[in-house]
């Protein structure tokens, strides 16, 4: 048999934005999805350094889009890694936000006597990273699907995800936000927490001032954790290209919940030109 391993083999998209490291550790495959701006299309998930790309969105009166992964792309992955009798979960940024995890979906279809589990996360970011780490973890110890599966739908539903962001200017120009509520923040200088409910990005509550926004989503994230069990949180700081900003959040997150050590994310441009430059965020996971 060789070094040939059967088991069960993971498999996710750029959104999730683990570290490179991580992905190599626990054999985890990655399909890209596509950024789109100014005549130049590239691969997410092959660019892991994006400041040029925020600098350029931050003075551009266009807006870039993007495209989710061809099925064929997965249907490469899938056959690669089905290839040795292995099963593969296939865990992915939520449907309502783009159309990968259908991809996904119709590939997996075309190779029917594959056994292949497409997940839609109803999330993104570091929320849909935790699920795809401890996916990953799993499957190197040798679990099972069904007790794979089992740990996902239970991380999906003991889950949050806020962001702190600028302005809603970035969501109304990517179609994620109505327009009234994009002039609203506009013209009163308000700063919007949002939020992922059901797989959709909603605005929470605004406030005047980034200090009391701040304020906020502490209160938020205190109120979220305060029925989950401490050593069973993972939490996680993410940035649009500003670090310092998410360093700052990751250290009041500590001195306030202490026994968690928030993790630190770079958010790459299919979520955070929606979100804009400068926003942050806060990702909670319970692990059972």
């Amino acid at each position: 048999m060789g070094d040939v391993v059967i088991g069960v083999k993971i498999v996710t998209d750029s959104t999730a934005y683990l570290g490179q490291d991580l992905m190599e550790r626990y054999h985890i495959s990655e399909v890209s999805l596509t950024v789109n701006f100014y005549g130049r299309s590239f691969p997410e998930g092959k660019e892991r350094k994006y400041h040029d790309f925020y600098e350029r969105l931050r003075h551009s009166k266009l807006f870039p889009t993007t495209s989710q992964p061809a099925v064929g792309d997965f249907v490469e992955t899938y056959r690669r890694l089905t290839a040795d009798g292995s099963s593969v979960i296939s865990l992915h940024i939520s449907g309502r936000f783009s159309g990968t995890a259908q991809a996904a979906h119709t590939a997996a279809d075309m190779l029917e006597d594959k056994d292949i589990c497409v997940v839609d996360s109803l999330y993104t970011v570091a929320v849909l990273g935790y699920m795809v780490e401890e996916a990953g973890k799993m499957a190197a110890e040798g679990k099972s699907k069904n007790d794979i599966l089992a740990r996902i739908n239970f991380m999906r539903d003991h889950s949050h995800l806020f962001f702190l962001v600028d302005s809603l200017d970035y969501l109304y120009r990517g179609g994620r936000i109505g327009g009234a509520a994009a002039l609203f923040g506009t013209i009163l200088q308000i700063k919007p927490i949002l939020y992922v409910k059901d797989g959709v990005i909603d605005v929470l509550t605004k406030v005047r001032t980034r200090e009391k926004a701040v304020q906020q989503l502490m209160q938020e994230v205190a109120g979220q954790i305060q029925n989950m069990h401490v050593p069973r949180i993972r939490m996680g700081v993410l940035h649009v290209d500003d670090p310092a900003k998410g360093e700052n959040l990751g250290f009041l997150l500590e001195q306030r919940f202490p026994g968690i050590k928030p993790d630190q994310f770079e958010v790459g441009p299919v979520v955070g030109s929606h979100v804009g430059p400068g926003s942050v965020g806060v990702a909670i996971s319970e692990v059972n």
